[in-house]
C-alpha cells in the first residue's frame, strides 16, 4: 500500500518538475518569440549629417559600418512602439540588407542597394514616399526624416504581419547586470579623419559616445547618444574592383573575431553568421552564447586591421 502511494507521489513531483522546467524554458527562451516587428532604419552619418541627427537613442541596437571613404553609415534597429522621429534617412548597400534580414524588419531607407527577400518589408522612400518626409530648413541631400508610427502604419496598409518570431535573435542574451570593470575608456580609428570613442560612466553603468573627441548627441533632445554593450566585429572590407562611387564589400556572413564590452568588462568572443537570413551570434572562449548587459546594443563593424585601444 506504502510503496503504491509512493510511486504516485513519485510520479506526480515527476510530473510537476517536468512542468516547471517547460515553463521555464519556454519563457526564457521566447522573450522575443512574437514580438512587434523591429524597424531597420538607414541614418547618414557624414559630418554633415552628424549635427541633424535625431532619434538614435531609441534604437534597440545600431550598426555602424562603413560606406564610401572617409564615412560609415548607421542603421538602427527599433523595437517600442514609441513615436520617434528618425533621421537623416540615407541609402542603403547590399551589406546593411544582409544584416537586417535577420531582424525580419520593416526596411527604411532612400535609395541604395539592398538584397530582396520575403523576411523583409522593403519601405525604400523611392517607391514610398508617404512615410517620409523634407525638413526644407535643411538644404541638400540630408533633409529626409521619418516617423516610426508612421511606418509602421504603412505596413499595415500593405497587408503585413504585425509581430516576427525573434527567439533566436541577439535580444535573448541581454540578460546580465554586470558593472564594476575598470576599462574606462574605448577608441575605434576607422580612417585618418574619424574615430570614435566611449567613456564607461559607473553611476549609471552605460557608455557615452563620442564623435572625434567630441560628445555624440541628439540634435533635439540635446542628449548624449549611450549604450549598456559595445561589440565591436572584425570584418573582411575590400573595395569593389572598378566602383566608381568607391564602394565597398562588407562581408559580415561567416565568422571572426569580436571585442565585446560591458559593464567596464572586456571579452574576447567569436561572432557567426551562417546566412543572411539567421542571427549573428556571439560565443564566448567556451564556445558558449555570450550573454550581454541588459540595454541597448553598439555593433562596431570594422575591417581586420582596424586601430582599436582601451584602458
Amino acid at each position: 500500500m506504502k510503496k503504491g502511494i509512493f510511486k504516485k507521489l513519485f510520479f506526480y513531483r515527476l510530473i510537476l518538475i517536468f512542468f516547471i522546467m517547460f515553463i521555464y524554458f519556454t519563457v526564457n527562451n521566447s522573450i522575443y518569440a512574437n514580438t512587434v516587428r523591429p524597424l531597420a532604419i538607414m541614418v547618414g552619418n557624414s559630418f554633415e549629417e552628424v549635427v541633424y541627427q535625431t532619434g538614435l537613442n531609441n534604437a534597440e541596437v545600431i550598426y555602424e559600418v562603413n560606406v564610401e571613404h572617409p564615412y560609415t553609415r548607421l542603421m538602427g534597429i527599433f523595437i517600442n512602439n514609441d513615436s520617434t522621429i528618425v533621421g537623416p534617412i540615407r541609402s542603403s548597400r547590399y551589406y546593411f540588407s544582409k544584416l537586417a534580414a535577420e531582424w525580419s524588419p520593416i526596411f527604411a531607407h532612400c535609395g541604395g542597394q539592398s538584397l530582396k527577400d520575403e523576411k523583409v518589408i522593403n519601405l525604400d522612400q523611392m517607391r514610398y514616399p508617404s512615410p517620409y518626409w523634407r525638413d526644407e530648413k535643411i538644404g541638400g541631400w540630408i533633409n529626409l526624416f521619418t516617423n516610426t508610427n508612421n511606418l509602421r502604419e504603412k505596413c499595415r496598409k500593405l497587408g503585413f504581419q504585425d509581430e516576427v518570431n525573434l527567439s533566436e535573435g541577439l535580444l535573448n542574451l541581454r540578460t546580465l547586470n554586470l558593472s564594476g570593470g575598470d576599462i574606462s575608456k574605448i577608441s575605434i580609428k576607422y580612417n585618418q579623419k574619424y574615430s570614435i570613442s566611449y567613456e564607461y560612466k559607473p553611476n549609471s553603468n552605460t557608455y557615452l559616445r563620442y564623435i572625434n573627441s567630441k560628445p555624440h548627441q541628439d540634435s533635439k533632445t540635446l542628449e548624449n547618444l549611450i549604450t549598456s554593450n559595445i561589440i565591436i566585429q572584425y570584418v573582411p572590407i575590400e573595395k569593389i574592383f572598378d566602383d566608381k562611387e568607391g564602394r565597398l564589400e562588407v562581408k559580415v556572413i561567416g565568422e571572426g573575431i569580436a571585442k565585446v564590452f560591458y559593464g567596464g568588462h572586456y571579452f574576447v568572443s567569436k561572432w557567426v553568421k551562417k546566412s543572411k537570413d539567421q542571427p549573428t551570434l556571439y560565443y564566448d572562449s567556451q564556445g558558449k552564447l555570450l550573454n550581454l548587459n541588459q540595454g541597448k546594443i553598439w555593433i562596431q563593424i570594422v575591417s581586420n586591421d582596424t586601430i582599436v585601444w582601451f584602458k
